[in-house]
């Protein structure tokens, strides 16, 4: 499957769809063509997103991440059913579409979460979004 291909159907699932926290944000393709060769690392993260070498990050697995959006509470009705079903098919398409996904958060309170793993032909791709945790 190629990048185009890729990008395509990650915007299809993410389509409408916002990252909760204390601000909603919108999730956008990712993909930055010169770190192909590049292992997919907190130093590597942290160039992409053209932060200092010790700026804070943390890894954190994909489930992890997505445990908040994954499960409808009762109150929230038919509309966080639906919700809740979106976040699990956009998990399992992440899975299905990269190898090796960790979701990469840059920051403290406003923080880049970038959801990234490899294509077959090797790039790092994938997703971000931004939360605001006070």
């Amino acid at each position: 499957m190629d990048l185009k291909q890729i990008e395509t159907e990650l915007k299809e699932a993410t389509n409408g769809l916002l990252m909760m926290s204390e601000t909603d944000a919108p999730f956008e393709f990712f993909h930055e063509e010169n770190f192909k060769n590049e292992a997919l690392n907190k130093e590597t993260v942290l160039k992409m997103a053209a932060m200092p070498a010790d700026y804070p990050v943390e890894v954190v697995e994909l489930a992890y991440f997505f445990r908040n959006m994954t499960h409808a509470r009762p109150e929230q009705g038919e509309a966080g059913m639906q919700q809740a079903k979106r976040f699990e098919e956009l998990q399992k398409k992440l899975r299905e579409l990269l190898q090796d996904v960790k979701v990469y958060r840059i920051g403290e309170t406003q923080i880049l979460a970038l959801i990234l793993g490899r294509t077959p032909a090797g790039e790092i791709t994938g997703l971000k979004t931004m939360l605001v945790e006070t």
